[in-house]
């Protein structure tokens, strides 16, 4: 299916992401509309943005899916994927650290929204309902990211297991996105470990398994 490089073109599909939450299909519109505002297309296996990139944009993701990891020379750690509607490159913008976090690359056929750090100052300045989600968005991720330092108190290879399917479910379900084998790297424990663990959380009643994905209780959703 051909995709159009018109940043306009997607209004629809950007309005329903958080960035532009309030603001009518019209008005998003003429924001991306905004100079150095532009869409991309990467295949599977593609970098789009890495610990060296120079670009400074925040990407929406279209169409496709991500892959974001942590690499160095010697090791690579899966970190999340990236659907339709989610985005990368925050961390990115309005700081003077020249080098990005981690490698997104594309994994499978992915279509790209990329507002860069200029057109992004100036959408807010033209509408402050884009800075206000944006600050909104920014708070949410410094409580997750609160939630993620508890990992590093001690704790039982089920706790950590459990935080990790937690802090990845969609609607209560867990749907590993990672082979087992990545998964018991990310944890840092062997992969009949994380059997085991995952055996136990079954057994205590934690997680429901339904298939390949993993059901968590209503209060964890």
């Amino acid at each position: 299916m051909s995709r159009s490089t018109n940043p306009a073109s997607y209004a629809a599909l950007a309005g329903r992401t958080f960035l532009f939450r309030g603001l009518k299909e019209d008005e998003v519109r003429v924001l991306l509309g905004t100079e150095g505002v532009r869409v991309a297309h990467f295949e599977k296996g593609q970098t789009i943005s890495d610990r060296d990139g120079a670009e400074r944009a925040l990407g929406v993701i279209l169409f496709g899916k991500c892959a974001v990891t942590k690499e160095n020379a010697d090791a690579k750690m899966p970190m999340s994927e990236l659907r339709p509607g989610e985005l990368f490159g925050a961390a990115s913008l309005f700081c003077r650290e020249e080098r990005y976090v981690a490698r997104i690359a594309a994994d499978a056929s992915t279509w790209v929204l990329l507002i860069p750090e200029d057109a992004l100052r100036s959408m807010m300045r033209r509408e402050f309902r884009v800075a206000e989600n944006y600050m909104t968005y920014l708070t949410a991720r410094i409580r997750f990211l609160s939630e993620r330092l508890d990992g590093f108190l001690p704790q039982s290879v089920e706790e950590r297991l459990y935080d990790y399917m937690r802090l990845r479910a969609r609607d209560g379900v867990f749907e590993p996105e990672w082979s087992v084998s990545a998964i018991a790297e990310a944890l840092r424990v062997g992969r009949t470990t994380l059997y085991r663990a995952l055996d136990r959380l079954i057994s205590d009643g934690k997680i429901k398994r339904c298939g390949r994905t993993f059901r968590l209780p209503e209060g964890e959703r």
